[in-house]
């Protein structure tokens, strides 16, 4: 009998990109034509003409700028999509301002493999700068990972159709969608990592969003960060452990005060302790 082995798990992409950037779809079509990635673009939606289907997460008052509110819409259209099947699930999610690796398929058929049965989403284009707790190894010196601190940016991301149905939850959206999606307690989704971080983030420098309105987001950042402690705690603990989420703090502590050229090495050092 001849052997046949089995078949790759196409995983799917989808392009978040507003109609006037050209020049970074442009860019995007490049990466996954090299990268032999199946993919579609997802027009960007305007802030300010959202679906009803998408608007009614967005009161009035929610102090977004419409930069930030079609950037969160445009994510939640898709995981909508996801939810329903429209997208299979996973979908991997990409802004249009990423670099992709050239074993871009092989390495998410690895990280697939790897994962529990249940998982919501992973985070896939930020190098953390704080502890990660190894979870599995995913070759090429990648692993998978459990975050102490969930990055903020939302360039890339693997999700899952149980993932997209918990960040649906029918309720007001007040911050923008990478500060949302750091607080898992919130959605309570169950989330992972991939370190070092398996596609590159903004590559094409400084996103459309964030020149439309910085200082409101530095300044959410803080007041969000002072109501957040309890429930962090409580996640810590049950994704790490209570033992090791006692040592995570001063860890993290020093590898803050550590300086940047020595921070890598510290950072890998204690994350072997985790393990």
């Amino acid at each position: 009998m001849l052997y046949a082995p089995p078949k790759r798990r196409m995983i799917g992409a989808v392009v978040i990109n507003l109609d006037r950037d050209t020049q970074r779809m442009a860019h995007m079509s490049v990466e996954l034509k090299r990268a032999a990635m199946k993919y579609e673009r997802f027009a960007a939606l305007r802030g300010d003409q959202l679906p009803c289907g998408i608007a009614r997460y967005f009161p009035v008052d929610a102090g977004l700028s419409p930069g930030e509110i079609g950037c969160y819409a445009s994510h939640l259209a898709i995981m909508q999509r996801v939810a329903v099947g429209d997208f299979p699930s996973p979908t991997l999610v990409l802004e249009d301002d990423v670099g992709l690796p050239d074993d871009l398929a092989t390495a998410l058929d690895a990280l697939v493999a790897v994962l529990p049965e249940q998982w919501d989403i992973v985070r896939l284009s930020y190098p953390t700068k704080l502890l990660a707790r190894p979870i599995a190894k995913l070759g090429d010196d990648r692993s998978l990972v459990r975050y102490s601190r969930v990055p903020t940016t939302t360039g890339a991301y693997l999700i899952s159709a149980r993932g997209a149905r918990k960040f649906l939850a029918e309720r007001a959206r007040y911050a923008p969608i990478d500060h949302d999606l750091r607080d898992v307690w919130a959605w309570d989704l169950d989330t992972y990592g991939v370190s070092p971080a398996l596609i590159a983030h903004d590559v094409l420098g400084a996103s459309t969003i964030d020149a439309l309105s910085p200082q409101g987001r530095a300044d959410l950042r803080r007041r969000k960060r002072r109501a957040a402690l309890v429930e962090r705690l409580k996640r810590g603990v049950r994704d790490f452990g209570l033992s090791r989420w006692l040592a995570i703090g001063p860890l993290n502590f020093a590898a803050r005060i550590t300086p940047k050229s020595l921070r890598p090495s510290f950072v890998r050092w204690a994350n072997r302790r985790l393990a």
